[in-house]
């Protein structure tokens, strides 16, 4: 006759044996993405090197320099630039209540102020 404890422990390693086949069906399936991460980074890599390589082309002093310009137009200089505090005060302060939203919309050539509410 077989004993409780044979049966208690072929029914431990059954449910073993049942357990361990689920961790590896789930390793070898998380190892598969892991893979395809690992490809798509690659990818990823792989065009960028790419770009930067097409850019380094695209940027470079003496491209640009061999590129036509159109008539009239030549390099910046450094006395160019203006501050905003340079410009006359008329103009400053046209942009300045611009920017607080109480200049003339020049698009509608309507004042925000004047504008009519709806009846």
């Amino acid at each position: 006759m077989i004993r409780r404890t044979t049966i208690v422990l072929i029914a431990l390693l059954s449910g073993l044996t049942g357990a361990l086949f689920l961790v590896k069906h789930e390793v070898q399936v998380l190892e598969k993405q892991v893979a395809k991460v690992e490809t798509g980074v690659l990818t990823y890599r792989t065009n960028i090197r790419i770009l930067q390589a097409e850019w380094t082309l695209l940027t470079s002093p003496q491209r640009l320099e061999r590129l036509p310009r159109p008539q009239g137009l030549a390099a910046l200089s450094g006395g160019q630039f203006k501050r905003f505090s340079d410009l006359p005060e008329t103009f400053a302060a046209q942009y300045a209540l611009r920017d607080e939203g109480r200049a003339p919309d020049t698009r509608t050539r309507a004042s925000p102020d004047r504008a009519r509410k709806p009846q």
